[in-house]
C-alpha cells in the first residue's frame, strides 16, 4: 500500500513540472499565456508614410496588449537597401511568432519571405505586393496604386478644363525608384487615364530619381529648360522627393504654367498646396495599412481566416482639403496615436 502512495505522488510531481498548454503560448510562472512577439520591419524611420504605418500597426498592438508585443524595426531611410535586408536576416533569425515587413528590395524580396516560410515564421507584407515573385506569404495590404493613378490622371484632365488649359502638350512622369511594380502601377494608372480622357497629350519618356532629392531637382529643372512651354503637366509616384519638386517650382515660379501632381503627405507637400505649388495630392491611408496588417498576424497566429490579398484605396487632396477633418485624419495620425 506505501509503495502505491509513493508512486501516486511521484506521478503528481512529475505532472506538477510541467506547464499547461492551451491554445496559445503559457507563461509558467504566471499561468497565463504570453502575448505573441511579432517583428515590425518598416523601410525607413524618415519618411512620413512609414511613420504613419507604425502609428497604424502599433496603435492595434497597443489595443491588444495581452494578445501582442510587437517590435519596431527600420532602416535610417528608403535608401538604405543593404541595412533593410541585414535588419530582415537577423529578425529570422531570432524567430519571432509572425513579421509584418515592408518590401525593402524587389529583388530580394521573396528570398526573405520564403526562408521566413521555411522557418515556420508568417509573414504579413505591409505597404507593397511581393505576390509576382513567391506566394509563401500569408496576406499583403497596400494600396490600390494603379487606381490611385488614375484619380490623378483625371484630376489632371479635370483641372485643365476647369482652368481653360489645352488639352495638349507634354506630360513628364517621375518614378522614386525603377522596377518597383506599386510605383510603376501609379505611374501607367495616371498614363492610361490622361490619354484615355486627353488623346492629345504627349508623355516623354519616365525618368527616375532612385529617391535621391538632388537628382529630383536636377530632373525637374532639366525638363523645364528642354520643354519649356510645351511641358503641361510633371506627375512625381512617391513621397519622398516630391519636396525636392516643390522647391524648383517655388524658385522658378512656373507653377500657373505646369501643373505638378504628386503622392504622399510631407509637411513640404501641405505647404505646396496652401501655396499654389502642388496642384493634387494623392494619399494613400497608411495608418489603416500598418493597422490592418497587425490585425491580419494576430488573426493568422490564432488560426482565424485571413485574406490574402488586400487594396487600400485611396483619395485626392487639393488646396481647398487642407483644413478639413478629412484631411487631418489622413495627413496626421499623430493625432489618434496611443502613447
Amino acid at each position: 500500500m506505501k509503495k502505491k502512495i509513493l508512486v501516486f505522488l511521484v506521478m503528481l510531481a512529475v505532472i506538477a513540472a510541467f506547464p499547461v498548454f492551451a491554445g496559445g503560448q503559457q507563461d509558467a510562472d504566471a499561468g497565463e499565456e504570453k502575448p505573441y512577439e511579432i517583428a515590425y520591419v518598416l523601410k525607413s524611420q524618415a519618411q512620413p508614410f512609414w511613420e504613419h504605418v507604425r502609428i497604424g500597426g502599433m496603435n492595434y498592438a497597443k489595443e491588444h496588449p495581452d494578445k501582442i508585443n510587437a517590435t519596431l524595426y527600420a532602416a535610417k531611410d528608403d535608401a538604405a537597401v543593404e541595412e533593410g535586408l541585414a535588419i530582415l536576416e537577423n529578425v529570422i533569425v531570432s524567430e519571432p511568432d509572425a513579421i509584418v515587413m515592408a518590401l525593402i528590395n524587389p529583388e530580394t524580396m521573396s528570398t526573405i519571405v520564403d526562408k521566413a516560410d521555411m522557418a515556420g515564421i508568417p509573414t504579413i507584407m505591409c505597404g507593397d505586393s511581393v505576390k509576382q515573385w513567391t506566394d509563401a506569404y500569408e496576406a499583403e495590404f497596400l494600396s490600390y496604386d494603379y487606381g490611385g493613378g488614375e484619380m490623378a490622371g483625371e484630376f489632371f484632365v479635370n483641372y485643365c478644363k476647369e482652368n481653360d488649359i489645352p488639352l495638349k502638350g507634354k506630360v513628364a512622369v517621375h518614378s522614386a525608384l525603377a522596377g518597383l511594380i506599386s510605383l510603376q502601377n501609379r505611374c501607367n494608372g495616371f498614363q492610361d487615364k490622361v490619354l484615355k480622357l486627353a488623346p492629345d497629350f504627349e508623355f516623354v519618356d519616365w525618368v527616375y530619381s532612385d529617391v535621391d532629392p538632388m537628382k529630383e531637382v536636377s530632373l525637374t529643372q532639366d525638363q523645364i529648360s528642354a520643354y519649356g512651354d510645351d511641358l503641361a503637366c510633371i506627375y512625381l509616384d512617391a513621397g519622398p522627393t516630391l519636396p525636392a519638386a516643390i522647391r524648383v517650382f517655388d524658385e522658378q515660379k512656373v507653377s500657373d504654367d505646369i501643373v505638378l501632381i504628386g503622392w504622399d503627405s510631407s509637411p513640404e507637400a501641405i505647404t505646396g498646396l496652401e501655396e499654389g505649388q502642388l496642384k493634387g495630392l494623392v494619399l494613400q491611408d497608411p495608418f489603416g495599412i500598418g493597422y490592418n496588417c497587425m490585425e491580419a498576424a494576430l488573426n493568422v497566429l490564432e488560426g482565424k481566416p485571413v485574406k490574402k490579398d488586400n487594396l487600400m484605396p485611396t483619395v485626392i487632396f487639393t488646396k481647398d482639403d487642407v483644413g478639413t477633418q478629412e484631411a487631418a485624419e489622413f495627413l496626421d495620425p499623430t493625432l489618434i496615436e496611443i502613447k
